[in-house]
């Protein structure tokens, strides 16, 4: 037998208490997340999401705005706007979830940078959309200001200054003006909100030197020494004499002069921007003479003699003349008009052929005559003179003794017992390549053949002079002294009259 004891009663009663509880329970908390008055609250939302409601939308941009001061001073600006994305939306709501200024806030800076009010400027390759560059400045005045600093760059600044002015002189004879200033690439302008993590140009110098090496970095320098010139300096360091005129501005020409220890900038410049000049220019030029040659077939080969002093000629020349930062890209030539004839030199060259073997069976004498032996080959003045001096007259001609070929020589001497190559002066060694001989020509004045020619007897080989070491020494009151030839032949090492050989 089951016996069932009745307590739906007692059942009944806990559960409507528990349900009763839980309905008040729901009630208090529902009262606290829904006021019982609708209110007007602010949304924030980052890129769509919503990041917290606010009571006062000026509240919170106030409460932006001292936070971000440190900004405001970096980039002299009165306000520091939200980044974008962010939106704040007026709402009506029965809800009390709102969050502070400052909650809202870090959210926002963990994810997106605050704005300031500024220019996105985009410099475009003209023929290559895709070839750009963006940058950011506060105010279109900086880039412009850094435009023209770029252009002083590459432009005389007094003939600049002229060409905005509009105070060039006309070209009435000679002289050259600026037609036209331009920018290669195209410049566009967009006012917008620009992110803090970007790099934003306030001061148009760091934007000018931006321009002009497309870098911010420091620019290498260099320590100038004593030997060194602005050529060597630009070459050494891969920059053309313009370029490092252009990167140290304080110099105006590649003549002027440096000082020891001086730094100068070295820097390789790669502008951004392409300053295009156009210049007209009206000039004097000279016209380099032509040289004609003649050949003579009397004379023999190597012979040469200038008949005819060639003269430059002169013309006046118009051109049309563009530079790309500084450099030469197109020149040309409206107008030439001829001031003088250019005249050409004539030179006479000899095409008979020559030997270079000696005949040994005949010596031609090395000068003209009548002549002068004034030493002989023999002692004098304690030791011995071996060979022979001739005199015949200060550059009066000096001919080869025989066939052969000039194995030396020297030059460059001036007169006088100081004159170089010690004591022989400007001289002429020939090998005759017979028998061994060999004929020396010392002292001379002029030098007519070259090293490895072939001569032939009588052919003229320079002329009689004073240099070297010689007696009386030449002076102001006596230019010509101590003019002569030493004629010296030898067989081998060993010197022997050359009398003998007549």
């Amino acid at each position: 037998m089951i016996i069932v004891v009745n307590n739906s009663k007692w059942s009944f009663g806990i559960i409507i208490s528990i349900i009763i509880i839980s309905f008040g329970i729901f009630l208090i908390s529902f009262s606290y997340d829904i006021a019982t008055e609708p209110q007007t609250l602010y949304t924030v939302y980052l890129d769509g999401k919503n990041i917290g409601n606010i009571l006062s939308k000026d509240s919170f941009e106030s409460y932006v705005n001292g936070k971000e001061e440190e900004l405001k001073n970096k980039y002299n600006v009165d306000t520091v706007f939200t980044p974008k994305g962010v939106e704040i939306k007026k709402n009506f709501t029965y809800s009390n979830d709102i969050s502070s200024d400052e909650e809202v806030y870090n959210k926002i800076i963990s994810n997106k940078n605050f704005t300031v009010k500024g220019y996105e400027i985009k410099v475009t390759n003209r023929d290559d959309k895709d070839d750009n560059t963006v940058l950011y400045v506060l105010s279109k005045e900086t880039f412009d200001e850094s435009v023209e600093d770029t252009i002083k760059a590459f432009v005389d600044n007094e003939q600049y200054e002229k060409f905005v002015t509009g105070t060039q002189e006309e070209i009435k004879d000679l002289g050259s003006i600026i037609e036209n200033i331009d920018i290669a690439e195209e410049v566009s302008y967009k006012e917008t909100l620009i992110p803090t993590d970007k790099k934003i140009f306030t001061d148009s110098d760091e934007l000018s030197k931006y321009l002009l090496y497309g870098s911010l970095e420091d620019q290498e320098t260099y320590i100038v020494k004593a030997e060194d010139t602005i050529e060597s300096i630009a070459n050494s360091h891969k920059l053309n004499v313009q370029e490092f005129l252009i990167a140290n501005p304080s110099f105006t020409s590649a003549n002027n002069l440096l000082y020891e220890n001086q730094e100068v900038n070295v820097g390789l410049i790669d502008p951004l921007i392409s300053v295009v000049v156009d210049i007209h220019s009206v000039a004097d030029e000279e016209r380099n003479y032509d040289t004609e040659i003649q050949y003579d077939s009397t004379q023999y080969i190597g012979y040469q003699e200038v008949i005819r002093d060639g003269e430059n000629g002169l013309y006046k020349v118009t051109r049309k003349s563009q530079y790309v930062n500084g450099q030469l890209i197109s020149a040309t030539i409206s107008n030439s008009t001829e001031i003088k004839p250019a005249v050409n030199r004539i030179i006479v060259k000899g095409k008979k052929y020559a030997p270079n073997v000696a005949d040994l069976s005949y010596w031609a004498w090395p000068t003209d005559r009548p002549y002068t032996i004034t030493s002989y080959f023999q002692y004098r003045w304690g030791s011995f003179h071996n060979a022979i001096d001739i005199y015949v007259g200060y550059g009066s001609p000096i001919y080869a003794a025989n066939n052969g070929v000039v194995e030396k020589i020297g030059t460059g001497c001036t007169p006088g017992y100081l004159g170089c190559n010690g004591r022989q002066g400007n001289y002429i060694l020939i090998n005759h390549n017979a028998g061994g001989y060999y004929t020396i020509y010392m002292h001379m004045r002029d030098i007519y053949v070259t090293s490895g020619q072939t001569v032939a007897r009588g052919q003229k080989i320079g002329t009689m002079g004073n240099t070297g070491e010689v007696y009386p020494v030449p002076s102001s009151y006596n230019p010509y002294g101590g003019t002569h030839l030493h004629f010296g032949v030898r067989i081998g090492s060993s010197y022997i009259n050359p009398l003998s050989l007549y």
